[in-house]
């Protein structure tokens, strides 16, 4: 009998799992886990609100910890900004260029032309009017809020 495309696919995935599981390594889907610990903390703060004090309390630490993946996310987005952003200029002074970024949409356009690779694009210039990353490092109010 033969398997469809999609069944041999999952065929194949349990079986890595599996073989991974044994030796101490779990296969997790990016952001996978942030998810689950998400549907956690509804659990929790739902039981909490029926009074349940266990619940209360591991609600408040599983928020805490989640915070703080959040402000790790963060300052990686910011530091790879940073480190984006200095590439660009250094670029410039090694060409012999000035470097003269008198606002904000100078900067942008000089990373607009810098930039090449997708990810790095998208870390940097957002939607074109700069990321929530680039609107943290200047100082301003990010275009999400």
């Amino acid at each position: 009998m033969a398997l469809s495309v999609t069944e041999s696919v999952s065929v194949l995935l349990y079986t890595l799992d599996g073989w991974l599981s044994k030796r101490g390594f779990r296969m997790v889907m990016p952001n996978s886990e942030n998810t689950r610990l998400h549907r956690k903390l509804q659990t929790l703060q739902r039981r909490s609100k029926t009074g349940d004090q266990a619940a209360t309390g591991q609600a408040e630490l599983l928020d805490r910890y989640l915070t703080s993946l959040a402000q790790i996310d963060s300052k990686r987005a910011d530091d790879r900004v940073k480190v984006l952003v200095g590439a660009a200029v250094l670029e410039l002074l090694k060409s012999g260029r000035p470097v003269t970024l008198p606002n904000n949409q100078a900067l942008l356009g000089l990373m607009s032309e810098f930039l090449i690779r997708p990810a790095e694009r998208e870390a940097v210039l957002g939607d074109s009017n700069g990321s929530d990353a680039l609107h943290r490092c200047l100082g301003l109010v990010a275009p999400s809020s």
